[in-house]
């Protein structure tokens, strides 16, 4: 009996130290496996990786900036851009694509935002880190048969106070290089490509802007297609490229530094330009349409859109600013403000949002029952009822003769596939539905135009008409103290919804 029980007790004993064996193998080879991650990057110890849903990933600045890579994070755009050695890969939270030098490539996992942060997978870090890649490029590469090969069809460039914007026109998709050259300094453009089309005249073109003298193009080799933009001084830029048509886009900007120098130069002084920023707050810019010598519409009793709106952007900066946020004007006081440079100011504060508010009008006989709220973002076309009519009636306060319909168009359709318009949709959606819930009007939904105040900015910007002033019955409630306070109210519940699920860094 006693040799039973000590048999029993020897086998309990056996068991249990072959689980301590199996569980520590289980996890040494854990700890093997987190170490072998660590060191295919060289990286600290400290970067752990993280898993969510059962997808392993590392913190995207952590991990970049262990490696000797440089991050920048667009918040508003969900947008990351990174750099190292010769390599800038651009990825966006929850798109299985990655842009490389140009050439675009499917992930097999996306990069996303899980408790604030921002993390991307180790397929990534492979990509800057690899000399070799073997997965599928979606751009075209270089062998197109001779007889049909891609051409350089136009090179056009657009010139605006911060930035200058270089449009390839190529006849099909192809792959590109972008290096810079200094003493002179220099942007070149390496497209695989043949240079049939251009005429000489079109081979140099003379800028003479802010910071391009001139583009130089030419055939450097027989595939090959250089174009070069000679630079005036310090810059910054990026490079992207669009289809249907094809194009490839250079945007060449003032550098931050600078900005702040051309917005007062250029925007009334009533305009707080100082670079104060709370660390983690969101940036909002408000624009109050009008101003001035530009009323706007004016309703029946002569109440003026400008004033109206004016109101409505004091409360909600009020509010956005009880609630944490850093909120910045067009205008504070009845004054011009060139509605070229409205955006200027978002742009040089980094903002998150911007929102351009208008009170609408129709002034068509019989229209004065129109009615309700619409919202719009920008487009090259106008989509929604009344689109055009609104658009041009906004536009017509730019101080520039030079914007007609094809011009204008020519240049937004070169915005309008930019990861801008995508996440302006989405807070136009919210805006909508929430004006519309705290004030009980009319919805006439959310809309698209080419409005030049919202040309040229790289954040979520919206243009809201809070209801029609040429209507007797809401231009009474126009008036009243109550109804501003609820569209206050609701533009910043909008905001507060758009971005809490933003992180303020990756």
């Amino acid at each position: 009996m006693r040799n039973k029980y000590n048999q029993t007790i020897i086998i309990t004993f056996l068991i249990a130290l072959l689980l301590l064996v199996l569980n520590s193998n289980t996890v040494f080879a854990q700890m093997n496996s987190q170490k072998n991650i660590n060191n295919d990057f060289n990286m600290p110890n400290n970067v752990l990786p993280v898993t969510v849903n059962g997808i392993k990933y590392f913190p995207a600045r952590e991990s970049i900036e262990a490696i000797g890579g440089r991050i920048t994070w667009f918040p508003a755009l969900k947008l990351l851009n990174i750099k190292l050695g010769g390599k800038e890969v651009s990825l966006v939270i929850d798109v299985h694509e990655a842009e490389i030098n140009g050439a675009k490539v499917y992930l097999e996992h996306a990069p996303t935002i899980y408790e604030s942060r921002v993390l991307i997978t180790p397929e990534v870090l492979h990509l800057l880190t690899s000399t070799v890649d073997n997965r599928e490029i979606i751009t075209p590469q270089k062998n197109i048969p001779n007889n049909n090969d891609p051409d350089v069809t136009a090179i056009r460039s657009f010139s605006y106070d911060d930035k200058t914007r270089i449009v390839i026109d190529i006849s099909k998709k192809s792959t590109y290089k972008v290096i810079t050259l200094s003493e002179p300094d220099r942007i070149v453009v390496d497209i695989d490509a043949k240079l049939n089309t251009l005429n000489e005249k079109e081979t140099e073109i003379k800028v003479d802007d802010l910071l391009i003298n001139r583009i130089r193009s030419g055939q450097f080799t027989e595939d090959t297609v250089r174009i070069v933009a000679d630079m005036k001084d310090k810059y910054e830029f990026q490079v992207f490229d669009l289809s249907s048509p094809e194009r490839i886009v250079v945007d060449i900007f003032v550098p931050k530094t600078q900005i702040s120098n051309l917005v007062q130069n250029g925007i009334s002084t009533e305009i707080k330009i100082d670079d104060s920023k709370a660390k983690g707050s969101h940036v909002i810019v408000i624009d109050p349409g009008h101003g001035g010598n530009q009323p706007g519409a004016i309703g029946p009793s002569g109440l003026k859109e400008k004033e109206v709106v004016l109101d409505i952007a004091l409360k909600t900066k009020k509010l956005l600013e009880e609630n944490g946020f850093i909120v910045f004007l067009t205008r504070e006081k009845d004054i011009d403000v060139p509605l070229e440079k409205r955006p200027l100011l978002a742009m040089q504060k980094e903002a998150t949002v911007f929102i351009s508010i208008h009170t609408n009008s129709a002034i068509q006989k019989g229209s004065s029952t129109a009615k309700g709220i619409e919202t719009y973002l920008l487009s090259s076309r106008y989509i929604g009822a009344s689109a055009k009519d609104v658009a041009d009636r906004e536009n017509r306060a730019s101080q520039s003769n030079t914007y007609n319909d094809s011009i204008l168009n020519q240049i937004i359709a070169d915005l309008e596939e930019s990861a801008s318009i995508g996440f302006s949709e989405d807070l136009a959606k919210i805006i909508q539905r929430n004006v519309i819930q705290h004030t009980g009007l009319s919805n006439r939904g959310v809309k698209q135009a080419p409005f030049i105040v919202l040309k040229g900015v790289n954040m979520a910007a919206v243009l809201i008409e809070v209801g029609f002033i040429s209507n007797p019955n809401e231009e009474k409630l126009l008036k009243t103290n109550e109804f501003k306070d609820k569209v206050a109210l609701a533009l910043t519940s909008s905001i507060k919804e758009y971005v809490k699920n933003i992180p303020d860094d990756v």
